[in-house]
């Protein structure tokens, strides 16, 4: 069973993405107790009621610091606290990592955003993700929840990705799904940070993270090739079974050469 919590409801809440931007960099240079006392106690972002920092706090950690020590979580960290990448890149981040740190949210997003995105209908509200999650949360931890917390989450949801650029307000209370194309510099960093896992060349291929990006199979293909010529990995790929990478800098190195 999928581990879903309401991780989305504060994450939803906190006002700005740079919040999230800072409390990682702030957590890389002084540590987990530093940036907690910082972000409750120091009230570094300005939130007023002291129960409502420390919700953010926690989810900002459960999804962004918690597993730092693990390879691939390290390179997240360590791409957001580089000073090179602008934000417009480190927010897009941002929404990965919360697609790659919470059943949920990725959920929404691979089996309800990505579905209307393929098929051009690019305008959503959050009656769709209550409906949705009614639907597909069958048999989960959803069917706990009160109506109340159900329709907060949708509506969070949709209040975070608009934050994060993703999603436009539309006429009414819909919502334009409008992500940008992404480009080699993200693809290379996907690709760098599974490598950082335990996946297998075909998993990493196969990876739900791409569809998160709202690409199709084509497309994919086409921004790993695209990567692979700019020299920054080896891709070689003849089919879903058959792909595999070979990395040409170490994690180290990478987002430096990417944004040199």
């Amino acid at each position: 069973m999928k581990n879903y919590n309401t991780a989305i409801n504060p994450l939803g809440s906190i006002s700005d993405p740079n919040v999230i931007i800072e409390t990682i960099k702030y957590y890389n240079q002084h540590g987990l107790e530093a940036a907690k006392e910082e972000f409750i106690e120091g009230n570094a972002f300005g939130f007023d009621i002291t129960s409502s920092r420390k919700r953010f706090f926690s989810v900002i950690n459960k999804l962004f610091l918690k597993d730092s020590e693990q390879k691939d979580k390290k390179f997240f960290i360590e791409t957001i606290s580089n000073s090179r990448p602008n934000n417009s890149f480190k927010r897009t981040l941002i929404y990965l990592e919360a697609f790659r740190s919470n059943d949920l949210f990725a959920d929404i997003t691979e089996h309800l955003v990505y579905k209307k995105y393929q098929e051009n209908r690019k305008l959503i509200e959050s009656a769709e993700i209550l409906d949705f999650l009614n639907e597909f949360g069958e048999g989960t931890k959803i069917t706990d929840w009160s109506e109340s917390t159900q329709k907060i989450i949708s509506t969070k949801y949709i209040t975070f990705m608009k934050r994060l650029g993703l999603f436009k307000k539309e006429k009414s209370r819909k919502s334009l799904i409008s992500y940008s194309y992404p480009d080699e510099k993200i693809i290379t960093y996907l690709v760098y940070q599974l490598k950082q896992t335990d996946l297998s060349d075909n998993e990493i291929f196969n990876s739900a993270m791409f569809k998160a990006l709202m690409l199709t199979e084509n497309q994919k293909v086409e921004l790993l090739k695209k990567g692979s010529l700019a020299g920054y990995y080896d891709f070689n790929f003849s089919g879903a079974k058959n792909a595999s990478f070979e990395l040409h800098y170490s994690r180290e190195e990478i987002i430096d050469e990417l944004f040199r």
